[in-house]
């Protein structure tokens, strides 16, 4: 049985390196499973367009400033989040319940949005400023986190302001951006994975249990990859927010 990925969490540089590696995998066995020939003859082509285009916003010089203000926003999320969390351990009256009702907005939505891939992120985020401004007005205020709200919010306008700049330099161009081509290379790897699943189901042999083998190592991974630079992440910030606390109680 192959296992499940969510794509959302790669970057665009771990999304072609997978992509990389998994059309590798296929290819070896694709004389043993002419099956999967078609679809990964469309793999090939979708992560080449992939990788063209992540060539050519690595020159656009927006994607810099883009980069820049997605980092920007990742903390500031985080700074919010770790403000939920401290307010939810208060025990001053109406904290730990209006904390608590700020977490649970946080974690329906998205408790580990800032691993998310830009764009769901950026939706993410918007549910979450939406909700809790239109919904818990009062617990913000309680709780004296609608500064660190309106950061994140500000952040969030400024990443969507350069991310535009961005793509209106790349559409310039008249060529496919990352944005176009990055779904259709994660179609395109689903399409492969699936043929290669209803394979072990309709005609199972030898080559495809050691094709799905592999594939699953390599999401495995994968995936512990990307969730282990997200708790680096996180334990870096709260390393230099204690040190910055630290230095003001000095």
């Amino acid at each position: 049985m192959m296992n499940s990925i969510n794509y959302f969490l790669l970057a665009s540089d771990e999304l072609s390196t997978f992509g990389s590696r998994s059309i590798s995998i296929v290819d070896v066995k694709k004389s043993k499973i002419p099956a999967v020939v078609p679809f990964l003859t469309i793999a090939n082509q979708s992560l080449l367009e992939f990788r063209s285009a992540l060539e050519r916003e690595s020159k656009n010089p927006f994607i810099k400033i883009q980069n820049e203000m997605d980092h920007v926003r990742n903390a500031s999320f985080l700074s919010f989040r770790s403000g939920c969390e401290s307010a939810a351990s208060r025990t001053k009256e109406g904290f730990k319940a209006a904390g608590n009702t700020l977490l649970d907005v946080i974690i329906k939505q998205g408790w580990s949005a800032q691993a998310l891939g830009m764009k769901v992120k950026s939706s993410v985020f918007r549910s979450i400023i939406s909700e809790i401004r239109s919904k818990h007005a009062a617990e913000l205020a309680l709780t004296g986190l609608d500064e660190l709200l309106d950061e994140l919010e500000t952040a969030q306008n400024n990443f969507e302001i350069a991310a535009q700049k961005a793509v209106d330099a790349a559409s310039a161009n008249n060529e496919p951006t990352v944005a176009e081509t990055r779904p259709k290379l994660a179609n395109s790897l689903r399409s492969l994975f699936q043929i290669i699943t209803l394979q072990e189901i309709s005609a199972p042999s030898a080559d495809v249990t050691a094709l799905i083998a592999s594939i699953n190592e390599l999401i495995t991974v994968s995936m512990t990859t990307v969730k282990a630079s997200s708790t680096r992440a996180e334990n870096k910030k709260k390393t230099d927010e204690s040190k910055i606390t630290t230095t003001e109680t000095k």
